[in-house]
């Protein structure tokens, strides 16, 4: 009978961790949602940054390579001022060359992926993003100006097929 218990127990106990950090969706976080009450929703965020206006921002990437980066955007007071999906193409196009690494962090979150390149002198950012039912790549590619250019792409792992007799379609 204990056993049995304990079963249900960890059962009950596995069901409300998974109930409280559901992955975000466009519904998931309301304006004037506190910082308790979206942590409850979505768990703790993956990267959280203080905004030079003084707000705070919260990150919640889709997955280690996902196409989607949700942003919490909070007041001093801890209430939500705005909430979406960040990885959009008018976003990309928005960073100015010579633009620093913080502001796409402060935009954006957390890349997918970093590269350094030490001849160069350079870094890259890469993220996972859709542009409607397209799988794209932004890389973002800093040297010690700032951001240099951002390279947007259709996903290689997407973009084509390849027939039985190797050429692509």
């Amino acid at each position: 009978m204990k056993r049995n218990t304990i079963m249900v127990v960890t059962a009950a106990a596995a069901v409300l961790a998974a109930c409280a950090a559901m992955p975000p969706g466009p519904s998931s976080v309301a304006v004037g949602d506190r910082q308790a009450q979206v942590q409850a929703k979505l768990g703790a965020p993956k990267l959280e940054r203080k905004l030079a206006s003084g707000a705070t921002a919260w990150y919640f990437p889709t997955g280690p390579s996902g196409f989607y980066t949700w942003r919490v955007v909070f007041d001093p007071a801890g209430v939500a001022t705005e909430y979406g999906q960040v990885l959009t193409a008018k976003n990309f196009a928005s960073f100015a060359q010579g633009a620093p690494p913080d502001a796409l962090l402060d935009r954006l979150g957390p890349p997918m992926e970093r590269m350094t390149f030490a001849l160069s002198k350079t870094e890259a950012w890469t993220y996972r993003w859709m542009d409607g039912t397209l799988e794209m790549i932004a890389d973002a590619v800093f040297d010690p100006g700032g951001l240099r250019h951002i390279a947007l792409y259709r996903d290689p792992a997407f973009s084509s097929t390849v027939s039985g007799d190797g050429s692509t379609k």
